[in-house]
Formats: C-alpha cells, structure tokens, sequence
C-alpha cells in the first residue's frame, strides 16, 4: 500500500518531537510582571500570576554569584521567646552598620500563641551569625550557608553531651519547650531571662560557660545552683540544664556547687557546623529536581482536585505559603497570597513544588504559611497578607547587601 512509504518519515518526525519536548528546558506556565527593577544587580524580584489555578506569587532571586548579596536568618525581637513582624525585623537588621535587608519573608514554625510564656519559641533549626539558637527537628526540612557561601540542606542533626560527676547525660535540645517532647534542655540567655518551665522537673544552674553556642562547641561550667524544678533565671554568663521528670538519684547524689562539668555540642554531617546562617521549616518540597516522595504520594491519594479548596489534609488545602528554593545559579524566597477569593486563592504544597522547579529550584523546603506568609521589599510589604495586615512572626529570612557595595540607583 502507498502509505507504507511515509512510515519512516512519520516515525523520525514523532522521535524528533519527543527529543524537542524532552530536551527543551522547561518554562514557568505562569506571567511574570518586574518588581523594583533596578533595585541591586543580582537580585530579580517579580509577581507571579500562576495561570494553572488562581493564585498569585511573589519571587525574589538571588544570583548567588552577586558577591555583595547574602542570605541570613535572624531571629524575632533578638531572642527566643519574642515575636515581631517581618518588616520590623528586616528593618532592625538594617540599622547595623553592615548591612541592609533587601528583601524579607517569614522564617520556620513555633509556638505563635502565649502557650504558657512560651509565645516565641521555634521547633526547629535556627543558626544566626554562627550562633545556634535551636536545634534542628525535623531535619530534612532545614536549609543552610556556610561562611564559604556553600548551601546545605537535610538532613541535619544535632548530638550533644553534657558530663557531670562522671556522668554522660544526652542533650536533646536547645531553648524549646518541656511540653514540645524534649526529655534535656539546655536554656541559653537567648530564651529571656528565665526558663519558663513549670515545677515538675529539674534544673542546674550553669556559669561560666563560653557564649554564644556554635557548631563544634565545647566548654567547661560550673554549677551555680540545682534541684529548683523550674522557671529558673538564666544567668548572663551561662545557661540553665532543665530536665522534664525528676533527676537520676545516683547523679543528684554527687552534685554540689562549685562542681565542674563540660557540655560538647555538633551537628552532622560534619559540615553543617560550618554554617553561619540555618533556617528550618516543615516538609522538604524539592529534591534533586524532583517533588518529594510524600508529596507525590499524598498527590496521588487525592480523589478530586478542586481549585482553591481549603481541606483538613494540609499539605494538599490551598493556602498562603511561603516556600525557600535553590539550585547552582540561584536562590529563591517565594511567597504565595491565599484565603482572598477573586484576588488569590492559595496553594497546596504539592503545587508550590511544582512552581518552584518550573522556575529553576533543584532543592526546596517549605516555611511557615497562612496569615504569617508576609513578602518585604526595601522596607515595604509587597503582598497581601491573608489577615490584612501583618503578623507578629517567630523568625524571618533575608535577603542582604553589603552597604558599602549596594547600588546606587
């Protein structure tokens, strides 16, 4: 039959097709409109009209070959139990002398409400100019820069030993809650100027400790005071060691004041004592290219999809979210508006992974979302926070530039 001669031709065409389809990189789906262009060179800010569904997205891209930019993380109210929104605290990093804060979104989870004194308090990784705050819990969720400029991401996790009287006892973590699990605390003056904790513990008092705490960290004490079972004051010069449930009567035995001890402190892998600047989240949403295995799995257990539906399964409910990513070239803070039908309905976590490696992120995790998604550029709040207004936040992320080489525009 005459067709027979065009088979060849019609099979190298469909082959040449799926060899474009599959080479081409892949393109954002959504429109891009420029945000303060020419704000320093290195750095692309735009809003993104996602045209899958009704959302809208603000991106910041850090180029991260810009030597004058820099990712950092820092803490609320500069201290544990404080909470402050993100352009205040944006706005407090940028009176130092060094640097301003270019663009800001918020950082990690915690304990939003009073909780007992315990308004502030993160459940996850936090590292600020080299000091660590908290620990890291869920460690696939954190993301970190070492002074190299090398991006880290999970997972990640913390061993720690105080040593008393010949005793080895395991810290498990570092200014959280008894009530969050945590069986050993230890409360730096980071925390406030006590520990907030309740009567059914133990706590030794500790000074002359050597402050503040880094990734391989190692220093003597000496023990001020024991046995009180909470809500100790923290001493300037030292830190108090909380226990949740009464003390082993053969260690309790043997202490005394003035006694010395020593606490060792790391993370591993080893390099992520070499970060200077750690942020953690909730659920990885990246990796290596890829959407994550849980997300891709909840993804498939969806029944039906409908556009902008909030559900009690809360990483596939659409949301307000905020999201960090990466890859070689650049970094990517990205905040998706929610919870405002006719302007932007939010997104799933599964959605926002996909976002993030159509606009190039090889690595991604996912931050804190709902009314605390908040997006700041040069001081002003870009987005529109789903609870019209700002949020007193736990943490927050920064984009900064060295003031001496910022642009003039």
């Amino acid at each position: 039959m005459r067709y027979k001669r065009f088979i060849p031709f019609i099979i190298f065409l469909f082959n040449l097709c799926f060899l474009l389809m599959t080479c081409l990189p892949v393109q954002a789906a959504g429109q891009r409109t420029g945000l303060f262009q020419g704000l320093h060179p290195g750095l692309n800010i735009y809003r993104y009209d996602w045209d899958k569904e009704s959302c809208v997205l603000y991106v910041a891209e850090m180029d991260r070959s810009a030597s004058a930019l820099s990712f950092e993380a820092a803490i609320a109210a500069d201290r544990i139990l404080g909470k402050e929104s993100v352009r205040s605290t944006a706005y407090r990093r940028s009176q130092r002398d060094d640097r301003r804060v270019l663009v800001a979104v918020n950082g990690g989870f915690g304990v939003l409400g009073d909780m007992r004194g315990y308004g502030g308090a993160l459940e996850n990784l936090h590292i600020q100019d080299g000091e660590l705050m908290t620990q890291p819990v869920d460690g696939e969720a954190c993301f970190g820069v070492t002074a190299a400029g090398e991006f880290l991401i999970g997972p990640v996790q913390m061993q720690a030993t105080v040593t008393l009287a010949e005793h080895a006892i395991s810290l498990q973590c570092i200014n959280q809650r008894r009530e969050d699990g945590c069986q050993s605390i230890l409360y730096t003056p980071r925390v406030g100027y006590s520990t907030h904790t309740n009567s059914r513990g133990y706590e030794i008092v500790l000074t002359g400790l050597k402050l503040p705490i880094g990734g391989r960290y190692e220093s003597e004490f000496v023990i001020d005071q024991f046995g009180k079972k909470g809500n100790n004051p923290i001493p300037e010069n030292g830190a108090v060691l909380s226990f949740r449930s009464k003390l082993d009567k053969a260690l309790a035995a043997q202490l005394s004041e003035g006694m010395r001890g020593q606490i060792e402190i790391a993370l591993e892998p080893p390099i992520w004592n070499d970060a200077v600047q750690a942020i953690g989240g909730r659920m990885r949403l990246v990796k290596n290219g890829k959407v994550t295995n849980m997300l891709e799995g909840l993804q498939r257990k969806e029944k039906t999809h409908t556009p902008g539906r909030r559900t009690a399964v809360l990483p596939l409910s659409h949301e307000p979210r905020t999201a960090l990513g990466y890859n070689d070239q650049k970094l990517i803070l990205i905040v998706a508006d929610g919870r405002q039908p006719g302007y932007s309905t939010g997104i799933s976590l599964y959605e926002l992974a996909t976002v993030l490696i159509e606009l190039g992120a090889t690595e991604a995790i996912n931050l804190d979302g709902g009314s605390s998604s908040t997006f700041v550029v040069d001081g002003k709040v870009v987005n529109r926070p789903s609870g019209q207004e700002e949020r007193d936040v736990l943490n927050a992320v920064f984009i900064t530039v060295d003031k001496e080489g910022q642009h003039v525009q």
